[in-house]
């Protein structure tokens, strides 16, 4: 049975129903205070952050599942079980970015899980052909984002067609923060997005270098830059890389320790040792430690630019020298520390004996919704049940 067009809001984890007192300038709208002591460990790896949850992650549902239906479509027919972001209570793009605004976070979704999808293949290929892979998608982010038409009649190939599909939608929607996240996902695939995966870094110093810039002024930047809808300036984002310093580092380094299980297992398959690109690696490498030693280091690391960041925040905000923009940038980019920490421990993409809620199994099993301007637009139907024959049931 099809399911219902209709859309309902996730039944939440008990939430703080007040509005949380604040200095900060951000009015929150679209996100909700989860409470810590009764829904989840941090570990200690978020303290002094709150974790922020979309009230529309539905949304996220719709944006991840269509584009794990188009991956097959158009990309990987073939393609086995794909654990993408999405989680059964936490998914990365509501967690990471709570204020994004609800028309622009079905499409941040669909982009964010493309991107997963994508890592995973360059991770495995060999260099030359994930080189090839990044080339065809920064060409296609470097044309929209320099205002180049990108026509309809063009042959495109499948990682085009989707990263065009996304592009359009956001430029149409909002040019000028649309552009600046296009220009930083270009940068993105030209120098990171695997590039240096073969790299074989020879201190955490040099991996972090390439660790920031790859997730941080990259790739999350763009997200809160277009969620949000900011205008922020070449010269500012020089300046937010070095406030946000911390934080990159922080959700680097603890994203390294939840994939490490899963970069460890793609490391082997792809012949490279145990000397691969994650911070783990690096420090069991320079200093001949195990992995729990390696993580143990890791974890104090994290904890330390954590209550840096905090600082930073703090001391950000009442700025009367910086735009609202950039000091709404700052206070958005805190909960990527604490949505990471939430998500990484609620996924399937790292937690093997995850599960997908019901709602998310279902639309795997017969489809998404399909949207009435969709139809009336005649834009590509939806095929029932293809996450089903992919192999993506998590039952």
């Amino acid at each position: 049975m099809r399911p219902s067009s209709g859309v309902e809001r996730l039944q939440h984890a008990p939430i703080v129903m007040q509005k949380p007192k604040t200095t900060g300038v951000i009015d929150y709208q679209h996100s909700y205070v989860v409470d810590p002591s009764s829904t989840y460990d941090t570990e200690g790896l978020s303290d002094g952050i709150p974790l922020r949850v979309h009230r529309d992650q539905i949304l996220e549902d719709l944006g991840c599942i269509r584009a794990q239906e188009d991956w097959r479509r158009y990309i990987a027919p073939e393609a086995g079980f794909l654990r993408g972001l999405l989680g059964p209570q936490y998914s990365v793009t509501s967690v990471l970015f709570p204020e994004t605004k609800p028309e622009r976070l079905e499409m941040l979704s669909y982009f964010n899980e493309f991107v997963a999808l994508h890592d995973d293949i360059v991770e495995e290929a060999e260099q030359k052909v994930a080189d090839e892979q990044n080339d065809e998608a920064r060409d296609v982010c470097a044309e929209a984002a320099a205002g180049i038409a990108m026509k309809k009649e063009r042959k495109r190939r499948g990682r085009q067609l989707m990263i065009a599909h996304v592009a359009e939608k956001m430029l149409a929607l909002d040019r000028g923060p649309a552009t600046t996240a296009l220009q930083l996902w270009t940068e993105w695939f030209e120098k990171g997005s695997g590039r240096q995966n073969r790299n074989l870094f020879e201190s955490l110093e040099d991996y972090l270098e390439y660790r920031v810039l790859d997730i941080g002024q990259m790739l999350t930047s763009g997200f809160i830059i277009f969620g949000m809808g900011l205008n922020i300036s070449k010269e500012e984002m020089e300046l937010l890389s070095s406030l946000c310093r911390p934080a990159w580092v922080a959700i680097g380094l603890t994203n390294d320790i939840f994939s490490y299980a899963k970069e460890k297992k793609a490391a082997d398959i792809a012949g490279e040792g145990d000397h691969f690109c994650n911070a783990i690696s690096v420090l069991m490498w320079k200093y001949s430690i195990s992995a729990a030693q390696a993580e143990a280091l890791l974890r104090a690391e994290i904890k330390k630019n954590v209550a840096q960041y905090v600082g930073v925040v703090r001391q950000t905000l009442p700025r009367t020298d910086l735009s609202k923009d950039v000091r709404a940038f700052v206070e958005a980019a805190q909960y990527m520390i604490s949505g990471n920490v939430a998500w990484s421990k609620d996924t399937p993409r790292y937690n093997p004996t995850a599960k997908y809620n019901s709602r998310q199994v279902e639309w795997m099993a017969h489809g998404t919704p399909t949207r009435a301007s969709e139809e009336k637009e005649g834009e590509r139907p939806v095929e029932t049940g293809s996450c089903q024959r992919a192999g993506l049931l998590v039952m």
